[in-house]
């Protein structure tokens, strides 16, 4: 080999170790990670306030037994004509009526993990809404996605799904609350989305 080819060789591997110790940098720096490795370990990292904002907008979705995750709809005032509305908008949903479960199933996507709407108060029984309405005033549904297995979560399309619901069924007259009743704000429903809310 002569001097030639070996300083080529030698020029073109500096280059390209360069380049990629570049990169590496660059997507240290652009992810943030290279910030928080630099802060001492002792020291927490402070929250912004747009952060602390956030951290309390982001609701809880699983029961007391993390059985299933979902949100309740609570009305404000129910009535026979509430019940009528509420038969109305399951029906365009897609909701089917299961008389075991005494509640309405929604399939969707994925027939493993169907998303469930459940009358929220007990005994958690719903009508089927095909018989009189005014004997049965629905204070609040709870719709959720049941845990079928330790490895199976909702995917984001459910959970798409299961926002979209709520938000239309508030929209007869009530307003969307979490599993501990709080209620959940427009950041709260982009945090259930994205897959952020605590389960």
């Amino acid at each position: 080999m002569d001097t030639y080819t070996l300083t080529l060789v030698v020029a073109i591997g500096t280059i390209w170790v360069s380049l990629t110790c570049g990169f590496v940098a660059m997507y240290l720096i652009l992810s943030g990670e290279f910030r928080g490795a630099s802060q001492p370990a002792g020291r927490p990292k402070k929250l912004s306030m747009g952060a602390k904002a956030q951290a309390g907008d982001i609701p809880t979705l699983a029961n007391e037994g993390n059985t299933s995750w979902g949100v309740q709809v609570l009305f404000d005032t129910p009535s026979p004509g509430l019940n009528e509305r509420l038969s109305v908008a399951l029906a365009s949903a897609g909701a089917v009526y299961e008389p075991s479960a005494k509640a309405f199933t929604v399939m969707g996507e994925s027939s493993r993990n169907p998303i469930v709407v459940e009358n929220a108060f007990p005994p958690e029984q719903l009508p089927s809404f095909t018989d009189d309405n005014s004997q049965y005033l629905i204070k609040g549904v709870t719709i959720k996605v049941n845990e079928n297995s330790r490895s199976l979560s909702p995917s984001k399309l459910q959970l798409v799904r299961l926002v979209s619901l709520a938000k239309s069924l508030a929209r007869l007259g009530g307003k969307v609350v979490d599993a501990n009743r709080q209620p959940i704000s427009k950041a709260g429903f982009k945090a259930v989305i994205s897959g952020k809310a605590k389960v």
